[in-house]
């Protein structure tokens, strides 16, 4: 299981930016694994409230977008509480971006009277 999570999400595994849990490091680093969490937490949102616009799903991935790049380019140095709540907010928007562009080409379809879906 530990090299599927690794693999399915490109997960570099540097031990100091990943969580540990008696002297064992998890399978993802932080922001892997608070991406994995927001998954999880984006269907519960669907299944409870329903969907989110596009807007705001793009508009919640930002900030992993924007930690991610700074980190990347050595403008600072984020720290794993941080990169697991901009992966939770990334997790989140990847999987309303998903949903609602699947909605979009579903209607195109219909719209072009395509019925490949429906």
């Amino acid at each position: 299981m530990d090299k599927f999570l690794q693999y399915a999400f490109m997960c570099h595994r540097m031990p100091e930016r990943s969580f540990h849990f008696r002297g064992k490091q998890f399978p993802l680093c932080a922001r892997c694994t608070g991406i994995m969490i927001g998954y999880i937490i984006g269907l519960l949102i669907l299944a409870t409230y329903g969907r989110i616009s596009l807007l705001l799903s793009f508009a919640l991935i930002i900030p992993m977008i924007i930690d991610g790049t700074g980190q990347l380019f050595y403008k600072w140095e984020s720290n794993n509480i941080r990169r697991l709540i901009t992966g939770m907010m990334g997790g989140i928007s990847i999987d309303f971006i998903i949903i609602n562009f699947t909605i979009i080409f579903i209607n195109m379809g219909r719209e072009f009277g395509h019925s490949l879906f429906l």
